[in-house]
């Protein structure tokens, strides 16, 4: 092979141009290629031809398959593979940042934080691809990236690919070693990470990654190898074979004897000492005390104990008596916001069969635009069977995991499902074909299907129809009886009902524009159908998060907000979600106990409506009561599991605690869900600055600014200052100010977070004035983050803290 460079791009062909060699590790050679059709850069590895030699191509691209479902966010998955010539490929997406060996070889140590941070991620990244059957065979710092304060793994399944498509056997030729990657007994993997059963060829399993992850433990905790000092590769598997390592507080005095322990049961000789698996590896690590006196796990403030198995026991056997109230539970107790999930999964696996997630429906019409239509669709009939006893879950959290790319199976795995209802549904002349079908999450059996053909005008009906159907099969007759209540036929106008839809699913994203689309649309249904009750309070709600993304709105927004809110309200007193508008326009006002009363009354019309209970608890979060905020933000993600606006909530509530870690967590768990998502960008700006990673944060703001360039203040702009002036970076942040000044028309932006810049900066006169004036303007961000630690330097004036007081009551 004279030319791979030259070889591999005539395999590719049009489809990619390769830029540069990257160089690779003792498996392959790694390009930097474009991908054209996509716009997107991504990496192309070519198996190392010394590997490669007796390779079945076709058996690689078979077994990389495996590794190719693979999603998940600290996982960096597999995109194609193919062969060039008799060399295997496999393309991946380019993660931008460095490995984790290029980051331990810069000379700068890494602090018992960072590294517990990139052994958490790549333990999560275990213990999901565990969860698939995969084993990576391979867990070592060249195969760790780190990106955006994330550790990220590739190469998952490609070790075993390798072994598992050689034609050649134990009696052929053996194909060459090196120091950097052995062959031993027909197991491919590297020597000084290599557990073991596999250096002898024994078959592996889970627990040899396990192993894999304590040498590399040890490795980052204490700066060096367990087995440091061996001259080959053999006397490094023979250390791995009968070597104990020391202690790593003998070698880390200031590490805690539970993390020493952890990693020694990793490294144990025999896999059935070790941990079972990741998730073990995960629970422990939270009950870890570290250096700075933090755990992964809290409970009032006070560090408690990792939970042994007869806890896990005890807490999952209430989690089947109490499913409603787990989420509650999880978030009282401090857990991370993005593992309530998994505890509404637990507790729906008590009673699969009364519960259920909807599906959008996929569109036949053939014009794009009725895809809203189905995804709407899907969510109105969502909120009909919630209304018959069945235990249903989130009226967007399906869609929302169906756009990940999950399969049946594995949504109704995440949210805890016993039965999922799909199908599809086609808009023509009037009329509306719906074609459902009930699929039960264990075996993924049909056990119900219908079809349905219905004028437009009808579509309210229909969906009640659809909802007793469902709730008889799930129930028995006497269940699906609650649901024979007469219909409701909110709108007889089709356009202003799919108007209606596609409003919601737009308001949904929460971006400036999406959410002025939304009101656009809501706007559009109302003129249609002035009695439409719903339509006007969705426009009401809409309206009501306005100021939060467009400065300096709240004064002239808010009684929009209000009468929109009234019109529905007139119409149909029970719309829950114009009870949630009133609300949120008084909170916006700082009429903040007149809004407890209608949030309140909103939640009992409709529980399962997410946002009375997120934005409730934004309201008790700003009036420091923080236990109660706890408890409606974990009901608006029992509502919603996969619901990136209600995570944020949750994390914006431990960033106002200054639970920064637990924040961190929160965060990254939104961002894997939706890398693009600005809110949970802005929120870890702020995060990741006060744990003092400010070149991290400052870089995740300005990411987040150039997706939503905006040509008035923004709280993304406001943040970055803050942040710039936290990090002594002060020009640069006089330069934003200057800015926002700029784009105020010359004034400084009546801001929050503007007022906490200045006082960073040391401007303490102007930063009282600017605090005054966002209380009066008002500020949304204010009302949010009031009680933050961003502003406690301000308040050490008495002035400041009048101002704050004032806003607060």
């Amino acid at each position: 092979m004279t030319d791979l460079r030259a070889q591999l791009q005539t395999t590719l062909g049009d489809g990619y141009t390769l830029e540069r060699e990257l160089g690779g590790g003792g498996m392959s050679r790694v390009f930097v290629a474009h991908e054209n059709a996509l716009g997107r850069t991504v990496v192309v590895k070519v198996i190392a031809p010394e590997l490669a030699e007796g390779v079945s191509a076709e058996r690689f691209a078979r077994e990389v398959k495996l590794a190719a479902r693979l999603q998940q966010a600290n996982i960096v998955p597999v995109l194609s593979t193919g062969s060039s010539g008799s060399l295997p490929y496999y393309t991946m997406p380019f993660v931008t940042g460095e490995s984790l060996r290029a980051r331990l070889a810069n000379g700068v140590p890494l602090t018992v934080s960072q590294s517990l941070s990139i052994l958490r991620d790549v333990a999560r990244a275990l213990s999901y691809a565990h969860g698939q059957g995969v084993v990576h065979r391979d867990i070592k710092p060249e195969n760790i990236l780190l990106s955006g304060g994330t550790a990220v793994v590739t190469d998952f399944g490609i070790a075993k690919a390798l072994s598992a498509s050689r034609t050649i056997g134990d009696g052929g030729a053996a194909a060459p070693t090196s120091a950097s990657l052995t062959q031993a007994g027909g197991s491919i993997g590297t020597p000084a990470y290599m557990a073991p059963e596999q250096a002898v060829g024994a078959d592996v399993d889970q627990r040899a990654d396990i192993y894999a992850w304590g040498v590399l433990a040890y490795e980052l905790l204490t700066g060096a190898h367990p087995f440091s000092g061996k001259a080959n590769s053999a006397q490094m598997i023979a250390a791995h074979l009968s070597e104990a390592p020391v202690p790593l507080t003998q070698r880390n005095a200031v590490l805690p004897t539970a993390l020493s322990d952890l990693v020694l049961r990793c490294l144990e000789k025999d896999a059935a000492h070790r941990p079972a698996n990741a998730e073990e590896v995960l629970q422990s690590l939270d009950g870890v005390v570290t250096p700075t006196g933090t755990t992964g796990s809290r409970t009032g403030g006070t560090v408690t104990p990792a939970r042994g198995p007869r806890t896990t026991m005890l807490i999952a056997g209430a989690v089947l008596v109490a499913a409603v109230a787990v989420a509650a539970v999880v978030m009282k107790r401090g857990g991370n916001v993005a593992s309530s999930s998994g505890a509404v999964a637990s507790a729906a696996s008590a009673a699969p069969n009364r519960s259920i997630a909807v599906l959008p429906l996929a569109n036949l019409s053939g014009d794009k635009a009725d895809d809203f239509f189905g995804i709407g669709l899907a969510e109105e009939m969502t909120r009909a069977l919630s209304k018959t006893g069945v235990r249903v879950i989130g009226r967007s959290s399906a869609g929302a995991l169906q756009a990940r790319g999950l399969d049946e199976s594995a949504i109704a795995r995440e949210l805890g499902v016993g039965s999922l209802l799909t199908g599809s549904v086609q808009r023509a002349a009037g009329q509306v074909r719906v074609n459902v079908s009930l699929v039960s999450a264990g075996d993924g059996s049909v056990t119900w299907t219908e079809k349905y053909d219905r004028p437009l005008t009808n579509v309210f009906a229909l969906q009640d129809e659809i909802a007793r159907a469902v709730a008889t099969k799930l129930l028995g007759a006497l269940g699906g009886g609650r649901a024979a209540q007469a219909s409701r036929v909110e709108t007889t106008d089709p356009e202003a009902y799919a108007w209606y839809l596609q409003g919601q699913v737009l308001f949904g994203r929460r971006t400036a524009e999406a959410v002025r689309q939304s009101i656009s649309l809501f706007e559009r249904a109302v003129a249609r159908d002035p009695k439409f009750a719903r339509a006007q309070g969705a426009l009401a709600l809409a309206l009501t998060s306005v100021p939060f993304y467009e400065q300096g709105t709240a004064r002239t927004i808010s009684p929009l907000a209000l009468a929109a809110a009234r019109k529905a309200i007139a119409i149909d007193s029970s719309v829950a979600e114009a009870w949630v508008a009133v609300a949120q326009a008084q909170v916006n006002l700082w009429e903040n106990q007149s809004a407890e009363v209608n949030f309140r009354r909103a939640q009992a019309l409709d529980s399962t409506v997410a946002i009375a209970w997120g934005w409730h608890g934004l309201s008790l979060m700003h009036l420091g009561r923080f236990g109660e905020a706890h408890d409606r933000m974990a009901r608006a993600q029992t509502a919603e599991p996969a619901s990136l606006i209600a995570r944020t909530w949750g994390a914006q509530l431990l960033l106002t605690e200054r639970r920064y870690r637990e924040a961190d967590s929160a965060t990254r768990a939104i961002l894997s869900m939706d890398s693009t998502y600005a809110l949970a960008w802005d929120a870890r700006g702020e995060v990741l600055s006060f744990l003092g990673r400010h070149d991290e944060a400052i870089a995740a703001l300005q990411r987040n600014l150039e997706r939503r360039a905006s040509s008035l203040p923004t709280q993304t702009e406001g943040m970055l200052a803050y942040v710039l002036a936290r990090a002594g970076r002060a020009s640069e942040a006089r330069q934003v100010i200057d800015r926002l000044r700029a784009k105020n028309g010359g004034d400084l932006p009546a801001m929050g977070v503007v007022a906490a810049t200045l006082e960073r900066l040391g401007d303490h006169q102007a930063a009282v004035v600017t605090l005054d004036r966002a209380a009066k303007q008002p500020d949304n961000w204010l009302n949010m983050g009031n009680r933050a630690e961003r502003y406690d330097a301000l308040r050490k004036d008495p002035r400041a803290d009048a101002i704050m007081k004032s806003i607060e009551q």
